[in-house]
């Protein structure tokens, strides 16, 4: 059990640092104009989708950009899963199923066997011929996406051996168990090449070949238009016949785009929603799980290593009011990405730990009255995430704290907490966690290397570990519910924002999830463009 757990807080501890990064995820664009699109009615099926960013180049298995995973080649790959991310996907959830597989299989506990589906195949381009996907394409891919120097090799830590076993089936043998490894292997940065269609091409700079339902194609003006593959072996995806990801140089700017009708959707602030013309537009709330703010306690030294402080601590504060006056969207919880929203904490149970000023008042008194001052240490991300670190000191102060409020830049931040945890308390963004292990053994295990808030104890400790290990969904939630629980009692961190993004878009526009999980691109397949009737 120590062998293994070692080996998994290690794989833990690397995944997070090489996933993505915390925020923001996309790189800069430079400070240039933005070409305006043409005022004329785009072509029909086409949706227009306004976005800041860029990504530094195009080998997904070498980068890493959210902006290359969502508006980039991350749309045109398959992988071995998906991220279930349709109409009938209800989030927060990280449920996959077959992407470039027909059908998959849990063999025993370090065993997993994948069908790669008859019908897939490799889009044509110049100099390659389309052909069947294979399972040697597989192999071929996940090996060279953990190869020496590769971000995202940590993905697949627990993979022992990646064989070839039948006509069409690859087998994945671990070396320990890892219940996350199906979100690892949906993860928008697990695509699966073709490799023939590399030879001669600079993957980074190059032409994108995918087995998956859109042609890539990037614009000189940095923009990308994605064209529907004909010969995808999915009915009905994707749904529209083209999109368009036009680049806005603010996000202010993508806002303008939208309400001049130069695009179809754009990521809008919710004061920027507030503002459009009422009707006119609608809106999806998009839930990002594992991406938001976190606030930490320090439990190593006082006041906080006093449980009875800890708790009066989050009893002193209302994260939801907090939330909705600095932020307006987003949700409140421990913060552990969700397999299934079965999984996460009871509504009544996370809100009896909050909100109760007079039940902080009593746990202070009977810690004792000698307590020093504390420093809340705030990280600069913006405007909105001051706001809500002055709120959260205020909060605290109401209830008899005495609370001095450091704001720190981001270099700060990073190096002051996760890297010294010189703190007392702090509210920030958390190291990117795509998966549920990612969370808990990283920031939760008293063992975990992301632990700065000294969180954990052997009953944690022993869910933790337990879940991690645990294929069966259902037996897995029962053990993620029950960690989420002492974690709250413990009261080490939670999430008071979990981030959550607002779409709007034009009468054009149907059918938008309201999911990105892991920040995949799953969701333009499903999204659709209705053009009005001749006249209308």
């Amino acid at each position: 059990m120590r062998a293994f757990l070692a080996a998994l807080l290690t794989s833990v501890a690397l995944t997070a640092a090489a996933c993505s990064p915390a925020a923001p995820t996309a790189t800069a664009t430079p400070n240039t104009p933005t070409p305006m699109p043409t005022a004329g009615p785009p072509p029909a099926g086409t949706l227009r989708v306004a976005v800041t960013g860029a990504a530094p180049h195009l080998d997904l298995h070498r980068v890493v950009s959210e902006w290359a995973t969502l508006f980039g080649p991350g749309t045109a790959y398959s992988r071995l899963l998906r991220f279930v991310s349709g109409p009938q996907a209800v989030f927060p959830s990280l449920a996959v199923e077959c992407d470039l597989c027909d059908e998959w299989r849990v063999v025993d506990a370090l065993t997993y066997e994948f069908d790669v589906h008859p019908m897939a195949r490799w889009q044509d381009a110049e100099a390659f011929v389309s052909r069947p996907v294979t399972p040697q394409d597989v192999v071929f891919s996940l090996k060279r996406l953990r190869a020496d120097g590769s971000p995202h090799a940590s993905l697949l830590a627990a993979v022992e051996d990646i064989t070839i076993v039948g006509a069409r089936t690859v087998r994945l043998s671990l070396r320990y168990p890892d219940a996350d490894l199906p979100q690892k292997l949906a993860s928008p940065y697990a695509v699966v090449l073709a490799p023939d269609a590399l030879e001669g091409v600079d993957v980074r700079t190059g032409r994108v070949v995918g087995s998956g339902p859109w042609r890539f194609e990037q614009q000189l003006s940095g923009g990308v238009e994605l064209t529907a593959w004909e010969g995808y072996f999915r009915p009905g995806e994707p749904a529209a016949r083209a999109i368009v990801f036009q680049p806005a140089v603010r996000a202010d700017v993508a806002a303008g785009l939208l309400l001049r009708g130069r695009v179809d959707m754009a990521l809008v602030s919710e004061e920027e929603w507030r503002s459009l013309p009422a009707g006119e537009f609608r809106s999806v709330v998009v839930q990002r799980q594992g991406r938001g703010v976190v606030f930490g306690l320090n439990a190593r030294r006082a006041p906080f290593d006093d449980v009875r402080v800890r708790q009066a601590a989050f009893r002193a504060l209302d994260p939801h009011a907090a939330l909705a006056e600095a932020f307006g969207i987003g949700a409140v919880g421990i913060g552990v990405p969700l397999v299934e929203p079965s999984w996460a904490l009871d509504d009544a149970v996370l809100r009896a730990a909050f909100a109760d000023p007079d039940g902080a008042r009593a746990l202070l008194r009977e810690a004792g009255d000698a307590r020093p001052p504390i420093t809340l240490v705030v990280a600069n991300f913006g405007p909105a995430y001051v706001a809500h670190g002055e709120l959260l000191a205020a909060q605290l102060r109401g209830a008899g704290f005495e609370v001095r409020v450091e704001t720190v830049s981001r270099s700060a931040y990073l190096t002051r907490v996760w890297r010294e945890r010189d703190f007392d308390a702090f509210a920030g963004p958390l190291p990117p966690t795509d998966t549920t292990s990612a969370f808990l053994l990283s920031l939760l295990h008293s063992e975990g290397s992301s632990n700065v808030t000294g969180a954990g104890d052997a009953a944690l400790d022993d869910l933790i570990e337990r879940q991690a290990a645990e294929t069966d969904v259902g037996r897995r939630g029962e053990l993620v519910r029950a960690a989420q629980a002492a974690a709250l009692e413990g009261a080490w961190l939670f999430m008071p924002v979990i981030s959550a993004e607002r779409w709007a878009f034009s009468s054009r526009v149907s059918g938008v999830p309201a999911g990105m999980p892991a920040g995949a691109g799953d969701l333009w397949k499903y999204v659709r463009v209705d053009e009005p009737a001749p006249g209308g």
